[in-house]
């Protein structure tokens, strides 16, 4: 996903049992030229990944001028995830200025949190301009409150997007996200901090019902 040409581009402590996914601090680090895997030991559910979030924090890894600094938006984009078999997911990005459909491949059942982009983006953003995402998605942390995923694609984009069930997370929490990253070795250049001007939400909207709708009008065309 090129977020860069989108009009919008974890917890500190959280107790073991809430832990969908926990990871060592002696990890590898990734490289952003050639995308590879940081290496941790993985303990989650990827049903438990599923479902519907919110897009709170964009944090650009590339040093482009472009991305420097700290931006703010009111507009708080959606993203449902969805599988479609055994090893396959489904990403549907929603915003006002429309939405993406992504597919992506577990290419290691036992590593469910590094994903490899399957075939080409559709939806309605495609009608503007648009570069399409090939790369890799991993899992860099994931609870039940949040979640934090890396895209990366060589010599195009390199960002994480902080995703909460909800459209607000602490700054503690994101504070430990972003020191996660750093220990991983993941520059943050640039960061596009959303929903600002959002109420906290306890329930339904109805953009989380229009997502819903678009899940399954897409679930059965693609």
């Amino acid at each position: 996903m090129m977020l860069g040409l989108v009009t919008v581009l974890c917890a500190l402590a959280v107790s073991a049992s809430d832990d969908l996914y926990e990871a060592e601090d002696d990890v590898e680090v990734m490289n952003p030229l050639v995308c590879n895997e940081v290496s941790y030991k993985e303990v989650y559910d990827i049903d438990e990944l599923m479902g519907l979030w919110h897009t709170v924090e964009i944090i650009q890894h590339r040093d482009e001028q472009r991305f420097r600094g700290v931006q703010e938006t009111d507009t708080c984009p959606m993203v449902h995830l969805a599988k479609t078999g055994s090893n396959d997911l489904k990403m549907l990005w929603h915003e006002p200025a429309g939405h993406v459909e992504y597919r992506f491949r577990i290419t290691d059942p036992g590593n469910p949190g590094f994903w490899l982009s399957w075939g080409p983006q559709n939806g309605s953003m495609l009608t503007k301009p648009y570069q399409q995402f090939a790369g890799t998605v991993q899992v860099m942390k994931a609870v039940q409150t949040h979640m934090v995923l890396t895209f990366c694609s060589p010599n195009q984009s390199h960002y994480s997007i902080i995703l909460a069930r909800y459209n607000h997370l602490s700054s503690t929490e994101i504070r430990g996200v972003r020191n996660l990253l750093g220990r991983r070795g993941l520059p943050q250049i640039g960061v596009r901090e959303t929903c600002k001007d959002s109420a906290p939400l306890a329930g339904p909207t109805a953009v989380l019902v229009l997502l819903s709708a678009l899940t399954v009008v897409f679930s059965r065309n693609y």
